[in-house]
């Protein structure tokens, strides 16, 4: 197997070689490239060598994946960089602060030989997949609306994150993820009306589809303490509807996986009949990356 370089050392790039490991790949982790290196300073990955320079990745012909796991304004850079260079890039959303930096992304992947992968990993979340599988099968009919909700208390683990300079604000950050399923699901957007009362929120956004749907988020990033981190989605079809509810026994998004969750269900009322499941465990960020592996 090629070996794997993990860029960014934070919370992120922990999740990314825990992933990796989950997915079999710890031994192929290569590199772990912060600008403060310190071996060992990540378990899972046991045979990495602990670099600051990112030339070192670019001319190691024998890395070809590569997770970028950096703060938002270095995205631009080092994903054109490693695509040049041919290396297959999963990249940590979102792709970069504006639509112009995005696009000069885009293109250097189009010229690459290697591949780009944008790291939503909430479309690997199993609630997100099951109704996307609900939604796929035709059971809930023609879908009319889809109503996203994400709170959080005021994130801590990354002080860039509080600079809208820096991370784009919450709406970039934080609701990508809700506007992402929305246009998984609606389409493509004509008409966006919305509200926000601070940096942080609440906010309110409610979007008009092509094709006739309307999208509704709803995102709030400094709750009060002890609220847990949260996340729902509800589905509304001609013929059923659907909903799938996520909240995490701690108050930070970043340990928001399945096995660690105090609500973490779904549920399906249809014309073919009623379905409820709680799900025990998840692994996102591995099943993420093995995607990712896969399409490479």
């Amino acid at each position: 197997m090629a070996s794997i370089a993990i860029i960014g050392q934070g919370y992120m790039g922990n999740a990314h070689a825990a992933a990796w490991a989950s997915a079999g790949q710890a031994d192929s982790i290569k590199y772990i490239c912060t600008p403060r290196p310190k071996e060992g300073s990540v378990p899972v990955a046991s045979k990495a060598k602990y670099i600051s320079d990112l030339d070192v990745i670019i001319n190691d012909a024998d890395v070809k994946y590569v997770s970028v796991c950096t703060p938002t304004p270095t995205h631009k850079d080092i994903a054109v960089a490693l695509l040049a260079a041919g290396k297959h890039v999963l990249l940590e959303k979102p792709v970069a602060l504006t639509v112009a930096d995005a696009k000069v992304v885009a293109d250097a992947a189009a010229k690459s030989s290697g591949s780009l992968m944008v790291a939503h990993v909430v479309r690997f979340f199993l609630g997100y997949q099951k109704l996307r599988e609900v939604s796929e099968s035709g059971e809930l009919g023609k879908l009319l609306s889809v109503h996203a909700r994400r709170f959080s208390p005021k994130p801590t683990w990354a002080t860039w994150l509080g600079d809208e300079s820096q991370s784009g604000g919450m709406l970039v950050d934080f609701s990508i993820h809700d506007f992402d399923q929305l246009n998984m699901y609606l389409g493509k957007p004509v008409e966006v009306f919305a509200a926000q009362s601070s940096p942080t929120g609440p906010a309110e956004i409610t979007i008009k589809y092509e094709g006739g749907g309307v999208g509704h988020v709803q995102s709030f990033m400094n709750a009060a303490e002890g609220v847990p981190f949260t996340s729902t989605i509800d589905l509304l079809g001609t013929a059923g509807i659907a909903h799938y509810e996520f909240s995490a026994i701690s108050a930070t998004e970043e340990s928001a996986s399945g096995n660690n969750a105090g609500v973490n269900s779904w549920h399906v009322f249809s014309s073919k009949g009623n379905t409820v499941e709680q799900i025990a465990t998840d692994d996102p960020y591995g099943r993420q990356v093995k995607y990712f592996f896969d399409q490479a």
